[in-house]
């Protein structure tokens, strides 16, 4: 609602900003295609710096809270020759859906790609008669015949949150940037070796599910970039939030990560996952729904322990349980070395993958001890 005067107020007085087309990272197979983005008030972030100062990390959090959704925009999305037309929603976002039979276009080049471009342009209209210029967005296309995908949480799995814990989660966001915010140690190298698998020019897809608003795409996807984490489609939460609302620790919203790991599921119907995730919230009981679900398409599942001691009885008896029912491992984590043992001993990954996550591991800990984030 408070977005929605905000927006109203802009207006009227001729303040609000030009649109800006946000290109979310599609996905598909060779039948369909899943595209989509956000158009929203131009609030003008610039590229994030590691030597940033404070004030302008809060500033740039700030106007990713303040800037107006634009809803009723009317986009063309061009995807491998074909056109749709979407309108965003209150909340900016748009959708599309192509569906295609790959084979035909066997001559053009384009059959077999596994990283396309989507075309997207808004329209001009009597509301909007100023638009940005047309945008590519990146589409994830899984080919072949995938050892397994990976479907990963990102607060406290890949991006160090403490999303249970209120001041602290509020200062790291206040206070750092994609550049300066802390991956856990070991996990870019941990996950490239997930995406290559144990096969020759492998590529298991990667899909990012979290409870974080719509809100920090650009943020989130800056952090996997600078820290050279796979690329893959985020699921991110529908409701985006105001700057009123910043500073509470967020509901976690099980639907929410529910619904996503649903479709992913029946999207790739042939496909098994391996699932990771933290101990810190409701991951665990998530993931074990979901193996209720689909028996037989989880491979296993990895827990990072962020040191919750009250949950770790909880987690324990949901493992034993799926393990016992459907066996299936719930792999509660010290680190990413472990789980990256644990992946090695399944055959998940190669044995020459191991000695340079431990590497890397290491790396990040001497870095991370040299130039820790910004959290007081």
């Amino acid at each position: 609602m408070i977005t929605s005067v905000s927006h109203f107020i802009k207006r009227k007085l001729g303040w609000l900003g030009l649109p800006r087309i946000v290109p979310y990272i599609g996905y598909g197979d060779q039948h369909n295609a899943y595209i989509s983005g956000e158009v929203t008030e131009d609030y003008g972030i610039s590229k994030p710096e590691a030597g940033q100062s404070r004030l302008k990390n809060i500033r740039a959090m700030g106007k990713r809270y303040i800037g107006s959704d634009l809803k009723g925009v009317k986009v063309t999305v061009t995807y491998m020759g074909m056109k749709q037309e979407a309108v965003t929603d209150e909340h900016g976002i748009f959708r599309c859906h192509f569906q295609y039979d790959e084979s035909e276009y066997a001559g053009e080049g384009i059959a077999g790609e596994i990283w396309r471009k989507a075309t997207i342009s808004c329209i001009r209209s009597d509301e909007y008669p100023n638009v940005p210029d047309a945008v590519e967005a990146e589409v994830m296309i899984v080919n072949g015949n995938p050892q397994y995908g990976i479907i990963s949480d990102i607060d406290d799995t890949i991006l160090v949150s403490y999303a249970t814990q209120k001041i602290m989660k509020l200062r790291l966001m206040l206070f750092n940037n994609a550049h300066t915010r802390m991956p856990f140690e070991g996990v870019s190298a941990f996950y490239h070796a997930l995406q290559r698998g144990t096969t020759i020019n492998g590529f298991n897809p990667l899909f990012y599910v979290s409870n974080s608003e719509w809100n920090l795409f650009d943020l989130l996807y800056e952090f996997i970039q600078f820290n050279r984490i796979p690329k893959g489609p985020l699921f991110l939460r529908e409701m985006k939030i105001n700057l009123m609302r910043l500073s509470k620790i967020r509901t976690v919203n099980k639907n929410h990560k529910l619904e996503v790991l649903h479709h992913l599921f029946t999207t790739f119907p042939q496909m098994q996952f391996i699932l990771i995730g933290d101990s810190g919230q409701h991951d665990p009981e998530i993931y074990s729904e979901i193996v209720k679900l689909f028996p037989g398409r989880v491979l296993s599942i990895y827990i990072r322990d962020i040191g919750i001691e009250a949950n770790i009885a909880s987690i324990k008896t949901i493992s034993e349980h799926i393990n016992s029912e459907f066996k299936v491992e719930m792999i509660l984590v010290k680190d990413t070395e472990a789980a990256a043992k644990h992946a090695m001993s399944k055959g998940f990954i190669s044995p020459d993958y191991l000695q340079p996550i431990i590497e890397e591991k290491q790396k990040d800990l001497d870095k991370k001890e040299h130039t820790p984030e910004t959290i007081l």
